[in-house]
């Protein structure tokens, strides 16, 4: 059977639905072609690979590396997310009413990969630029060739960003999308974490006067460096790249997209449980980790314990994926992570403000150690669960309403997050630098009073957020039962319109054939 006669289901009989009945759906079909599945490992595996805690949107790059007041920061940020929340409508209805002979999101993929390759290389390069321009020791400058990179990165995420759905329909098929992402995850488990070792093992070094670099320089190599890594692979998975879940017919109205979505309780139940669990009061822990503990690579050497269970944990991921519903995996491994941060946290407060232990390496490496351990008993399913999730909801909206809106969905669980982050970033950089007195101008020495309270913002709110977070996701209705039934109805309905549409393209060949 060729490739397109493969990709093609007819419409099933009645014998088939009587077999469909007594199986999974499409749990003996593969999609994707040899190029392709290759092309989404390596995609999946490298396009997200950064410099981690250091990256240039963390805390710890901004105010340590940067160099831009904290404050200031936060206000001009409010208006880069005023702005992002207004053009954010006007590129969902765009994105959900394309339809084209090369897809819905295929056209995206295209448009998105100049500007996003010429921005990607401007940011890396960004503190040298700073410096060839006199920038570097003015702050207010320096913050303001910042945001210009964030509004056009920002715009061009708006309007071309639905090049990535694609990821959600390149195959119908879950068990053969889960078995992929698990497989991508698991390779970039071997070298994701490299770059963010590399440079806190460098940063640590000229910190403690053991290096004497240049660490503007450095931090521009390492950047670049793995950027180009990073971008290879994501352009060769928009050459060999296609979509294979049909849209329907007509674009769904905006008004009916909308509707859709808040009745889509699984989607919303989703999105609260993020939105609380991503309320991050204070300081950022990469801050904490430099300015206070003056440890940046204690995430690293607190790994190790924990790292054989990493990797053992993916095909523990596979196991779960198939014996647990989507809910319990994501409830399980949210508990984990929470209490391997009340162990770092009570570890911490040990000694209180003057001789507490949040100022002391051995024993908060022992307790992030520890904590380590417990969470990667389920990390290969915390990497896969919130693109499961992600998907399971996109396809339930689908379920009930006959339609897919992607970006529709994609506008309104943004929007919490966005307003979040806007008030975030204004009462964490008064907690950073007017509570805590936090001075970037003093980079490694702060007072004792403003190590401490680091150290309580960086640690204790989150911990506080990340149970709560939980109880949202006791309330997800889509069971096994439930999401077995989803996919044995969806395959039929996509059949039918698959059948349709080869039918509609059949018509057409014999009538230009006839003229």
């Amino acid at each position: 059977m060729s490739e397109p006669e493969r990709e093609i289901n007819t419409v099933l009989t009645d014998s088939d639905e009587s077999h469909m009945q007594t199986s999974t759906a499409y749990m003996n079909r593969l999609f994707c072609s040899t190029r392709e599945r290759i092309g989404y490992i390596l995609k999946t595996s490298f396009a997200k690979i950064s410099l981690g805690q250091y990256d240039t949107d963390s805390d710890l790059f901004l105010y340590s590396i940067y160099k831009v007041n904290p404050r200031d920061y936060a206000k001009k940020y409010v208006w880069l997310g005023l702005y992002d929340m207004i053009n954010d409508p006007l590129s969902a209805a765009i994105v959900d009413n394309m339809r084209t002979r090369w897809g819905k999101f295929k056209p995206f993929q295209y448009l998105a990969l100049l500007p996003n390759t010429a921005i990607g290389l401007i940011t890396c390069l960004l503190p040298l630029i700073a410096g060839m321009l006199g920038f570097g020791e003015n702050p207010a400058k320096k913050l303001v060739l910042y945001m210009i990179i964030k509004y056009a990165s920002e715009t061009v995420t708006a309007f071309f960003s639905g090049g990535d759905y694609i990821d959600k329909v390149y195959t119908p098929n879950p068990n053969e999308r889960t078995t992929l992402l698990v497989a991508a995850k698991f390779i970039s488990e071997f070298f994701s974490k490299l770059p963010a070792q590399i440079t806190g093992i460098v940063f640590d070094l000229v910190d403690n006067g053991v290096l004497s670099i240049s660490s503007t320089r450095f931090y521009v190599i390492m950047k670049t460096f793995w950027w180009v890594v990073a971008t290879i692979p994501g352009v060769y998975w928009i050459i060999v790249s296609r979509e294979r879940v049909n849209q329907s017919e007509k674009p769904p109205n905006p008004w009916r997209s909308i509707r859709a979505v808040f009745q889509n309780k699984p989607l919303l139940i989703y999105t609260l449980s993020n939105m609380i669990g991503g309320i991050e009061v204070g300081t950022s822990e990469s801050l904490y980790y430099r300015e206070v503990l003056q440890f940046t690579m204690i995430s690293t050497f607190g790994g190790i314990a924990g790292s054989p269970l990493s990797y053992v944990s993916y095909p523990l991921a596979t196991f779960f994926r198939k014996k647990y519903s989507t809910k319990a995996l994501a409830i399980m491994q949210s508990v984990s992570v929470s209490l391997s941060e009340s162990l770092y946290f009570f570890t911490g407060l040990i000694g209180g403000k003057e001789n507490g232990w949040y100022k002391k390496k051995i024993p908060m490496l022992i307790a992030y150690s520890i904590g380590n351990m417990i969470e990667m008993t389920f990390y290969g399913t915390k990497q896969i669960i919130s693109d499961e999730i992600n998907f399971e909801v996109l396809d339930y909206c689908e379920w009930k309403n006959g339609y897919r809106v992607e970006a529709t969905v994609n506008l309104l669980s943004g929007y919490f997050n966005k307003l979040k982050t806007i008030i975030l970033k204004i009462i964490n950089a008064n907690l950073l630098e007017g509570w805590a007195g936090y001075d970037p101008e003093k980079p490694l020495n702060q007072s004792d009073t403003t190590k401490w309270r680091m150290f309580l913002t960086a640690c204790g709110p989150k911990l506080i957020f990340g149970y709560l977070r939980i109880i949202p996701l006791l309330f997800y209705n889509i069971d096994r039962k439930t999401r077995d039934q989803m996919y044995l109805d969806l395959e039929k309905s996509r059949a039918a319109a698959a059948a349709r549409s080869l039918s509609i393209q059949n018509t057409q060949q014999e009538n230009i054939t006839a003229e």
